[in-house]
């Protein structure tokens, strides 16, 4: 399985201090069992997964959220962050999942 990483995700995983070798730990888990996260409602199938990270375990660790683009056998990693620092999606990153997802499903249809 191919792993996509947005900009933002990339820029959230340095400002929450996720080191290379955990945010491989991450990806494999995603690459072996695509369907590890829980689907977060409305989001079209975005899944949400927790991981462990600077000594934090899996419960008080990040969270990564990720799309599967299942025709191309890859997930699109779009946001991680830290549960201390924020319980759930804002409004304003569900909407931008939504258009991220609407213009990936789109670009599939070409």
């Amino acid at each position: 399985m191919q792993v996509i990483r947005t900009k933002r995700y990339v820029k959230d995983l340095k400002r929450i201090g996720v080191t290379a070798s955990e945010q491989e730990k991450l990806e494999q888990a995603i690459a072996t069992d695509p369907f590890v996260g829980d689907v977060v409602p409305g989001l079209r199938g975005v899944r949400k997964v927790r991981f462990g990270f600077g000594g934090r375990g899996k419960r008080g660790g990040g969270r990564a959220i990720y799309f599967l683009v299942v025709t191309e056998d890859a997930a699109l990693m779009m946001f991680a962050y830290a549960k201390n620092e924020q319980s759930d999606l804002t409004n304003e990153q569900r909407r931008a999942a939504l258009a991220l997802i609407e213009d990936v499903t789109d670009d599939q249809e070409e």
